[in-house]
């Protein structure tokens, strides 16, 4: 199934690679459908993306769901680009996460609390980014306070504090490939009527120190997390929500630099995310179940190129130099640092966005010492990946590297998702 749906999705992608995007409508079911030359982009890098995840299920655990569902989570997330009613495409991305909780849950039991929590945030962002599209389409008085409501849903959907509960609730319960369709690929469809919305409206000084606050809160949140994590699952969650934080704040930024910014940290967190997920794959054929008061001593030796992954993901969801992450955070710091001299954003923001990085490195670093400290039991206990596995692992980290290096490759993406 995973192969057939590897194969289906490369065809639909070369399929509208050859279409001629036009701005004229297409009625279909009574709605008015348009594909755009934005449209069609980010659909391709859906695509691209899915294809990618397909692939990789062969190999890698990803539950019954994960294809079937993938399928038809992207039909939705599709459909919600292309309608023009936004009434409509918000009930569509409804939709899409409520096909999405299969993949998060998978049949578990343990994945439960998790679907339920992702879905539970859908449930209550929709609704308001429906009162708000109600209000801009009468173009009447505002009864209610839009701007706010727009904030509210942002949060819900981004895991700002304080919900940001949902987000380790998935990390706890979800294997590492649907996690990065869930958290690194979807979301950047209703990143994009997010700001659509924020274009439709007049943010006021409100909205933006609702943003600022929880964005704040939550990058402290995040870090402190992150530095008391035992268990692998609790950092990765921390270490992801300190992304997500970072995506928040963007909302606040111009409309123009704000968008491209995000979409920067989007697809470097898809990246991150494959590189992470390849790493834990790797170390969970040594231990299946890691302990969960503490991380297990000297498991890296048994699977250096493993961990080479898991670090490498890691590191580059935090953003760091000679990483993927490093593009878009680079681009999100020099715009909230600019601004702040200007005495737009208070100076008070990007000191906390450093000092959580900062506890995110060092939580990091401490995963990675403790993985490869020597076990003083059992010295044998030493083993290496077969020298394909070396080989395959080998060229990911390097094309990472090259990535990282060159990052105007794949950041050269975000031009053709201009929607300002």
């Amino acid at each position: 199934a995973s192969a057939a749906g590897a194969m289906v999705v490369g065809g639909l992608w070369l399929w509208l690679r050859g279409i001629d995007a036009s701005s004229t409508a297409v009625i279909l079911w009574g709605q008015p459908l348009a594909l755009t030359a934005v449209n069609q982009n980010l659909l391709l890098l859906l695509l691209a993306g899915l294809t990618i995840l397909f692939a990789l299920s062969t190999v890698f655990a990803s539950g019954d769901w994960f294809v079937p569902a993938g399928l038809l989570g992207f039909s939705f997330l599709a459909g919600s680009l292309l309608i023009r009613p936004f009434s409509i495409a918000i009930l569509l991305v409804l939709l899409a996460a409520g096909i999405l909780t299969l993949i998060v849950q998978a049949g578990k039991a343990g994945s439960v609390r998790g679907s339920l929590r992702y879905l539970l945030a859908h449930l209550l962002a929709v609704p308001l980014l429906l009162i708000v599209n109600s209000q801009i389409e009468q173009q009447s008085i505002s009864l209610l306070p839009i701007s706010q409501l727009t904030a509210l849903a942002a949060l819900l959907l981004l895991a700002g504090f304080p919900f940001h509960i949902w987000l380790q609730a998935v990390v706890d319960g979800t294997e590492p490939l649907p996690l990065t369709l869930v958290v690194g690929l979807a979301p950047l469809v209703p990143l994009m009527l997010l700001f659509q919305f924020i274009d439709a409206i007049s943010v006021n000084t409100l909205f933006t120190q609702l943003i600022w606050l929880s964005g704040g809160l939550t990058l402290l949140v995040a870090g402190v997390l992150a530095i008391t994590a035992v268990h692998l699952k609790r950092l990765i969650g921390s270490v992801l929500l300190l992304d997500m934080a970072f995506t928040i704040l963007c909302l606040t930024l111009p409309l123009r630099v704000g968008w491209e910014t995000a979409v920067s940290l989007q697809i470097g967190r898809f990246g991150s995310l494959l590189l992470l997920a390849g790493g834990w794959e790797l170390l969970k054929r040594q231990l299946a179940n890691w302990p969960l008061d503490k991380f297990p001593i000297g498991l890296g030796r048994q699977s250096p190129m493993g961990l080479a992954l898991l670090g490498l993901g890691l590191f580059s969801l935090i953003g760091l130099p000679l990483t993927l992450g490093f593009g878009g955070r680079w681009r999100l710091l020099t715009a909230v640092a600019e601004l702040a001299n200007q005495g737009d954003i208070p100076l008070w923001l990007p000191a906390i966005g450093l000092f959580s990085l900062g506890l995110g490195a060092i939580a990091i670093l401490r995963l990675l010492v403790t993985l490869l400290a020597a076990q003083p039991d059992d010295e044998a206990a030493v083993k290496s990946d077969p020298v394909w596995l070396q080989a395959v692992v080998g060229f990911v980290l390097l094309a990472a590297t090259w990535l990282a290096l060159f990052p105007q490759t794949f950041l050269s993406l975000v031009p053709l998702l201009q929607i300002f």
